[in-house]
């Protein structure tokens, strides 16, 4: 089976169509799906908005309906019939007393009771046992005392929160029929005094929550929207489609609504929902909106065949203009390809047609002139030969000389010592090993051993040339001779002290060579006592050791350059952190400082010669 063609054999038209159109498809995609989450986003803000907005205002509708029941409970409270009947029911121990006073009690509690339509039927319970009742629709007295109701037992509750409303109970109407109802309970106290003479439960039928809350239809978020007023553990109060209304196991406990905030998302019933949550402080109630996520997606829905249709619309028009540009560019390099197809077989006289100042036009050009230059150049062709083989012979010239100026030099150090020449012997023999040490490896690191007997034949020389001008002194542990330096980097140091250093002394010149260890690394110093430098010069060539790539031709200077190509040296083959340092020194002179990093000759060299060697796994 062929293997897939990689991107880079494909032609280059073919590569700009794929390009051009997945850059473009990418861009629309990206915005389709951008758009989208943006407008779903939208909707479901604005939703959350819509359905928040209705839920405060339906609690705040059935707020102001208990407060309108309380300010009833209050007028029955301060009824002065009401009121003495309830002192008078304590005191007397008549019975037709007491049906009179029963019978005066019901009428008041009637006349309160008539003019709101959905009032089912209004109590007052005695301390001593005994229900005042009154009922619109004629329906049988349920309670008859305060044992019989649930919410006794929580009376102080009643005292602390004003009143109670009680979750939804079924009351007969007469006739075996049968009503739903809230009721609203709160104790009766005595005027002018605070005691508490009695209790007063009112039953509201909870057919007022339809006239309450009536949808306009007016959106389709109200048509799809699912109304409940329901209590903390779950009992439904009231439900839009009076399907649930007084259930308790509706699975709407407020465990449910566990995001913070007023919104969210839950399942209920096996469904997901978008919720709103308003809990009235006053009430103490909750109102909840369930909005159907099948209403929401139905609404993505059809934002995606929307964006679906514009993109491929898109896909499509980008594709043909990705195409075409393809084409457009790709045509003139086909043709400059054609002829440098010519010229690759040896016509040179192929040139390309340059047809305007675009980048295939100025290609054209650049392509012409190549060929010119190309045409140009073959007739130099053999004048660079020789010039290369003259180069060649030159630099074997150059390896012939040094080795023919040390042959020389043993010759003459022979001839000496036949003659008793015993200076001209030693200098001979001195500049020969200075030579044979200079030679070979420059860029091997060596031992600390052989530098130091490199600069003693130099000094054999100079010695003689200035006589007892001057002195060399050399400080060096027997344990750092065979530490690892690079080759010829100290020497040079001492003939810049010799030179610039030591060159206008008479007598009582010296040089000193210290080294020690400082940590992990190796420290050779070069000290002299001579004329030394300046401040201002001093400070430049610091600066030119640590910028050796920023000339400047106030440093030109001989030893400087010597310096900076020493330092450059040694970081090259040991890092930034090794390099050359100079300090002034406070009797006169300079000391200049080398920093190697400290390995041993010996090791250096045996783990070079690991590399070579074969490894066993």
């Amino acid at each position: 089976m062929d293997k897939l063609p990689r991107w880079k054999d494909y032609l280059l038209k073919t590569k700009l169509f794929l390009a051009f159109s997945a850059a473009s498809l990418f861009i629309v995609a990206l915005t389709c799906l951008i758009f989208y989450h943006r407008n779903v986003s939208d909707f479901r803000t604005q939703t959350v908005a819509l359905s928040d907005t209705i839920t405060r205002q339906y609690s705040r509708t059935f707020e102001l309906y208990v407060q309108d029941i309380e300010k009833l409970s209050v007028s029955i409270i301060g009824d002065p019939v009401i009121q003495q009947s309830l002192i008078d029911h304590y005191k007397s121990t008549d019975d037709v007393e007491q049906n009179q006073i029963e019978l005066q009690v019901n009428n008041r509690l009637f006349t309160h009771l008539q003019p709101r339509p959905q009032l089912q039927s209004i109590y007052i319970f005695s301390l001593d046992d005994f229900a005042y009742y009154v009922s619109k629709a004629n329906g049988p007295k349920t309670s008859f005392n305060l044992q019989d109701e649930s919410w006794y037992a929580d009376r102080d509750a009643v005292v602390r929160n004003k009143f109670l409303l009680l979750p939804v109970a079924e009351e007969e109407t007469g006739g075996g029929r049968k009503a739903q109802v809230i009721s609203f309970v709160r104790n009766i106290n005595r005027i002018p005094f605070r005691e508490i003479t009695a209790y007063m439960k009112i039953n509201i039928n909870v057919n007022i929550f339809k006239n309450m809350f009536v949808n306009s239809d007016s959106n389709e978020v109200e048509r799809n929207m699912r109304v409940f007023i329901a209590t903390d553990d779950g009992s439904i109060v009231y439900d839009g489609r009076s399907e649930l209304t007084g259930r308790m196991d509706a699975g709407l406990a407020m465990s449910a609504f566990r995001q913070p905030g007023r919104s969210g998302d839950l399942v209920w019933q096996g469904r997901h929902y978008l919720y709103t949550l308003e809990k009235s402080t006053y009430t103490k109630w909750n109102t909840v909106i369930l909005i159907p996520n099948e209403f929401l997606l139905s609404k993505q829905k059809k934002a995606q065949y929307i964006l679906l249709l514009v993109g491929m619309l898109a896909m499509l028009l980008i594709a043909a203009v990705s195409y075409l540009l393809s084409h457009q560019i790709t045509l003139p390099l086909r043709s400059m390809m054609t002829k440098m197809a010519r010229v690759e077989l040896g016509d040179l006289s192929q040139r390309m047609t340059v047809e305007g100042r675009d980048e295939i036009g100025r290609l054209s050009r650049i392509c012409n002139n190549m060929l010119d230059s190309i045409t140009r150049l073959i007739s130099e062709v053999y004048e660079s030969k020789l010039a290369e083989k003259s180069a060649q012979l030159s630099a074997l010239q150059a390896q012939i000389n040094p080795h023919f100026l040390y042959n020389t030099l043993n010759i003459m150090k022979s001839i000496s010592r036949i003659r008793g020449i015993e200076e001209v012997a030693e200098m001979s023999e001195s500049l020969a090993e200075l030579f044979q040490y200079s030679m070979k490896n420059l860029q091997h690191p060596v031992p600390l051993r052989d530098e130091l007997d490199h600069i003693r034949n130099y000094m054999n020389i100079q010695q003689h040339r200035f006589s007892n001008r001057f002195e060399l002194f050399m400080a060096v542990p027997d344990e750092l001779l065979d530490a690892s330096v690079l080759k010829l980097t100290i020497q040079p140091l001492v003939e810049n002290a010799v030179i610039h250093g030591l060159g206008k002394v008479r007598a009582g010149g010296c040089i000193a060579i210290r080294a020690s260890r400082r940590g992990p690394s190796l420290i050779v110093e070069v000290s002299d006592n001579g004329a030394g430098m300046d401040g201002n010069r001093l400070h430049e060539l610091r600066y030119a050791l640590r910028h050796p790539g920023r000339p400047d031709d106030r440093r030109e200077e001989a030893h400087g350059i010597g310096l900076r190509n020493i330092g450059q040296r040694i970081q090259l083959l040991y890092g930034e952190d090794c390099g050359i340092e100079l300090a002034g020194n406070p009797g006169g002179g300079l000391t200049v400082r080398l920093v190697f990093p400290y390995r041993r000759h010996d090791l250096e060299e045996g783990a070079k010669n690991d590399e070579y060697l074969p490894r066993r796994g």
